[in-house]
C-alpha cells in the first residue's frame, strides 16, 4: 500500500493551522491567560486537535508503510520514531505530547490552565521536524505545501 498523500495534507494542514493559532499565546503571561477561560480552552482544543493530527499521521504512514501495528499512542510515537518520521531526539517529547492528549481527553478536570500555556510554551516547536519530514519525504516538490 502506499501513503495517501491527501490524507497527508489533510493532516499536515490540521497542524499548521492549529499551531500558527497557538502561536499567539506563546508571548501571554500565565496569569492574563489564566484570568479568561476562553484562552484555556480554546488553547486546549487545538492542542489536542494537532496532538491527533500528529498522532493520525504517524499512524497512517505506519500502517501503509508497513512498519507494524501499534496498539498505543506510545508506540506509534516509538514506531514513528524508530523509522525517522519523528526525530530519535524529539521521541520522548512527543510520547509526552501523547500523554498530554490523553489527560485532556480522559482527565480534563485536572488539568489547569497553566499546565496548558506552559505546555504550549515547551512544546510548539517540537511540531515542526514531524512536519519538515513528512513534507521532505512524501510531498517532495508538489504542490499545495503550504
Amino acid at each position: 500500500m502506499t501513503v495517501d498523500l491527501d490524507k497527508v495534507r489533510q493532516k499536515l494542514q490540521y497542524i499548521r493551522s492549529e499551531v500558527r493559532e497557538l502561536e499567539q499565546f506563546l508571548d501571554m503571561d500565565e496569569q492574563a491567560f489564566c484570568e479568561h477561560a476562553f484562552y484555556s480552552r480554546a488553547a486546549t482544543r487545538m492542542l489536542q486537535v494537532a496532538i491527533e493530527a500528529v498522532l493520525d499521521l504517524c499512524a497512517h504512514v505506519i500502517a501503509r508503510e508497513g512498519w507494524g501495528l501499534p496498539k498505543s499512542y506510545r508506540e506509534i510515537v516509538l514506531l514513528a520514531a524508530q523509522h525517522a518520521l519523528i526525530p530519535t531526539e524529539l521521541r520522548d517529547r512527543y510520547v509526552e505530547m501523547a500523554r498530554f492528549r490523553n489527560r485532556v481527553v480522559h482527565l480534563y478536570d485536572d488539568l489547569e490552565d497553566a499546565e496548558v500555556l506552559r505546555f504550549i510554551k515547551e512544546h510548539l516547536s517540537d511540531f515542526r521536524p514531524l512536519v519538515a519530514t513528512v513534507v521532505r519525504r512524501y510531498l517532495g516538490d508538489q504542490p499545495n505545501q503550504s
